[in-house]
């Protein structure tokens, strides 16, 4: 790597060429996504003193407000939701609860915490949203009872991702949200 010239640091890719006068003032970034490590990295691969920096490197340049991607992905959980491990029997026991330790870092450096909901990968994909809006609203109602007493829990986040195709996301969707709204 690195030999030939279109590799050579001389070809005009010097990073100072392509920044703008006042790059900083552009777009303040305010708030974040946690990625409770479910899909693309490998599963609760940070500690509390990994996840403690991170939060004060967030904090210091800026964001105020974390927003939890999703509390599991099919089999993986970030902590041990019995709504969830109840509705599936093939769930990873997870080693640690990253949403208590998520809240208590947010709690500590004033941060506000959105709570991501569970996608099972599977229920609403293959036609069966009622089980995927089922899961959730337990999910919501235990989640709020374990942590909702946190100053930074501010809300929830709809994980689902979705298209214009997908079948009944309006239906998850509304039942969710309206879930949520009225327990917390």
């Amino acid at each position: 790597l690195g030999q030939g010239p279109r590799h050579r640091k001389d070809a005009g890719l010097d990073p100072a060429r392509f920044m703008t006068d006042c790059p900083y003032k552009a777009l303040p970034i305010r708030a974040t996504f946690l990625d409770e490590i479910s899909w693309d990295i490998p599963h609760q691969n940070w500690g509390p003193h990994e996840w403690d920096r991170d939060f004060h490197a967030m904090k210091d340049m800026g964001i105020g407000t974390v927003v939890m991607i999703r509390s599991g992905l099919g089999r993986w959980l970030a902590a041990p939701f019995e709504s969830v491990m109840s509705a599936r029997d093939d769930c990873y026991y997870p080693p640690v609860d990253l949403v208590e330790l998520f809240l208590t870092l947010a709690d500590k450096y004033g941060m506000d915490f959105y709570f991501g909901t569970y996608d099972s990968g599977q229920w609403w994909h293959e036609g069966e949203y009622q089980k995927e809006i089922d899961v959730n609203l337990r999910l919501i109602d235990e989640v709020w009872a374990k942590y909702g007493h946190h100053p930074s829990f501010k809300g929830w986040y709809l994980s689902q991702e979705v298209s214009r195709r997908t079948k009944n996301i309006s239906a998850i969707f509304a039942a969710m949200g309206r879930h949520a709204k009225e327990v917390s």
